[in-house]
């Protein structure tokens, strides 16, 4: 008699989201998602079944049995695709322990090969460096499982916390700073010694891994993991990760994206002029694109400027070519970068996006699919959905760092990021449509929220992820009622401006076209209309504070406001009354709180200046005044 096993590995935001630079996120959700493959070929291998999610074609999990039968897999994936919990049909002979010993040997695998590759070689300069990785090592997972028809019980199990990590002495990681630093030194006393283990570290890895160990970081066991394991994938996983994902693209680069797309348009020439110029520094480093951002080195390819593209994003912004040594170099490039933004007619952008996406309530609708015998047709709508979605974010010029299920995670150059969101939706909702054609009643169901976190390059990442989880959960989910996209921005000083609403009002048709396009493109090019900073301030400082007026409030409110824009641009002349009020009317769309209850959705009285600073950033591309 088989029973039901459900399965979970974590800490999943405390190991994801603790992360300095996008490759570090990538490699994170990958290792979460790869132990969990581990895992489910561990149920395999003892004669269970994994029910959900449907694995039989997963890229990830077809190069794990390969690696379990030949040592090594002829091709891998570097995208986690893989959940991190999953449910199982097992067989009365099935040891739960021995599933958790795949994962932990695994693990140890991993943790083994990173070792011997950087910590091993200096552990004698450390005080007790490899007590301390082994503690870390052996630690760090926590694994939840419960035999059960009920997946409820693996969230009570978790409930059950028998796994409290130990506070850990000593100066702490700069990358996970709950951990110890593994040269085991304490700063404030031994700050020689301390300096002398990282310094040796550095100097073994040399060049060549230079980037991956700043000057200012210690890490732990756990960080030098998520840092370097992308460099020995094929001895610890077995198969290599390719160079488009060791070098995978920072934010910085997502954020030049648009400029670079201007300076391909505008000055072709000039801009690899200065690229050529640039790549002669050392601190300018060459970036490997691989399949990255199709539509950018399709431009450069056309215009002969191919340099441009493939040097690092540093070399974009003044600031950054501060790190040049030498004054007089470092000056002749800044002056060059100068003219060449002068021609370009703008600077390169500062903000890129980050994208998350969530199914809503989908445990609800797998126990409502499992009482009427449908529970696969779920796994293989998601598998419908995750089919071809790596392609599908970066048709839009992003990159992908997670897409398993029904959770996607992904960055986007700043003017890319709504469109894709919109795409992935439609994606999302089609597939279940066309899995469950003819069961309106279950595909209506199944809904997903979205945030978008535009956000300053040079905001922490740790700090974006936890925004972009908030925002997704507070404000897409239970603020606005799900089936919901949640937009933030995050400028240098924190978030400024915050915009939500139901999918169903932000889509315009089958083309995915939101109401942001439609508002940019109809005002995009005013100097003194509704993007001037006196009219949205007028907005901000009198509207939102003001009381209902009653009956069609709304209207008596868009009639105050076109008054206030005639009197305060001067274009009534310009235009005809039809004209203006039509803009307003659009404007009006993002302004007033709309919110989903039940199926209904519900255009409220609350006036938000919000949705029209969130236009303006969007039609400025992010680049300040």
């Amino acid at each position: 008699m088989n029973r039901e096993f459900h399965f979970s590995i974590g800490p999943v935001q405390g190991f994801v989201a603790q992360s300095r630079r996008s490759r570090d996120l990538l490699a994170s959700s990958f290792l979460l998602s790869y132990l969990a493959g581990y895992a489910m070929a561990d149920v395999m291998a003892q004669g269970g079944q994994i029910v959900f999610p449907k694995v039989a074609e997963d890229p990830m999990m077809l190069a794990i049995n390969q690696v379990m039968r030949n040592g090594k897999a002829d091709k891998g994936p570097w995208i986690g695709s893989l959940p991190n919990r999953f449910k199982a049909s097992v067989p009365d002979h099935f040891d739960p322990k021995q599933c958790e010993a795949a994962v932990h040997h695994a693990w140890e695998k991993i943790a083994d090969a990173v070792w011997k590759k950087t910590v091993g070689n200096v552990k004698d300069c450390g005080f007790d460096t490899e007590t301390i990785w082994n503690r870390q090592v052996k630690n760090w997972w926590e694994i939840t499982w419960v035999m059960a028809e009920d997946p409820r019980f693996l969230d009570y199990r978790k409930y059950w916390r028998n796994y409290i990590p130990a506070d850990e002495p000593g100066d702490k990681c700069t990358l996970l700073p709950r951990l110890q630093e593994l040269s085991g030194y304490v700063r404030a006393k031994q700050r020689e010694n301390q300096n002398k283990f990282w310094n040796k570290l550095r100097e073994f890895l040399g060049k060549q891994y230079s980037l991956e160990l700043q000057e200012k970081e210690r890490l732990s066991a756990i960080g030098m993991i998520k840092r370097f394991f992308p460099h020995v994938a094929e001895e610890a996983i077995g198969w290599p990760w390719p160079d488009e994902a060791i070098h995978f693209p920072s934010v910085s680069y997502m954020a030049a994206h648009p400029g670079l797309m201007k300076a391909l348009e505008v000055c072709p020439e000039k801009a690899e002029s200065y690229a050529v110029e640039a790549r002669k520094h050392k601190e300018i480093y060459p970036v490997p694109l691989g399949k990255h951002f199709p539509a950018l080195q399709k431009k450069a390819k056309e215009a002969g400027a191919e340099t441009l593209i493939r040097i690092s994003a540093n070399a974009f912004y003044p600031n950054e070519l501060e790190q040049i040594e030498s004054e007089e170099r470092r000056r002749h490039l800044q002056n060059r970068l100068a003219d060449l933004t002068k021609e370009m007619g703008e600077p390169f952008g500062s903000y890129y996006a980050l994208l998350l996406m969530d199914g809503d309530q989908l445990g609800n609708l797998l126990k409502h699919c499992a009482e009427r015998g449908d529970e696969p047709k779920i796994s293989d709508a998601l598998s419908l959905f995750c089919d071809g979605l790596e392609e599908l974010v970066r048709e839009h010029e992003g990159v992908t760092i997670y897409a398993g299920g029904d959770d996607v995670m992904a960055l986007f150059p700043m003017d890319r990021a709504l469109p894709a969101a919109a795409a992935l939706v439609q994606k999302y909702r089609n597939s279940f449509r066309h899995v469950f054609s003819g069961q309106q009643e279950i595909w209506e169901k199944a809904t997903c929220s979205t945030s978008i976190l535009f956000a300053h390059r040079k905001t922490p990442l740790k700090d974006i992820l936890q925004e972009g989880h908030r925002l997704l959960d507070d404000v897409a989910k239970d603020g606005t009622g799900r089936d919901s996209l949640a937009v933030a921005v995050w400028k240098s000083s924190g978030v400024t401006l915050t915009w939500s609403a139901p999918w169903n009002t932000v889509i315009r048709d089958e083309s995915g076209t939101t109401v942001m396009d439609e508002i940019i493109q109809t005002l995009q090019g005013e100097e003194n209309g509704i993007f001037s900073g006196s009219f949205l301030y007028k907005l901000q400082s009198v509207y939102e504070s003001m009381p209902s007026l009653g009956e069609q409030h709304r209207e008596k409110v868009k009639r105050l406001i076109t008054a206030d824009y005639v009197r305060m641009t001067g274009i009534n002349d310009k235009m005809s009354k039809e004209a203006m009020q039509e803009r307003i009317g659009q404007l009006l769309q993002v302004c007033f709180a709309t919110k989903r209850k039940g199926r209904e959705i519900v255009v409220t009285d609350e006036f938000r200046a919000d949705g029209a600073l969130l236009a303006k950033f969007l039609a400025q591309k992010g680049i300040e005044e």
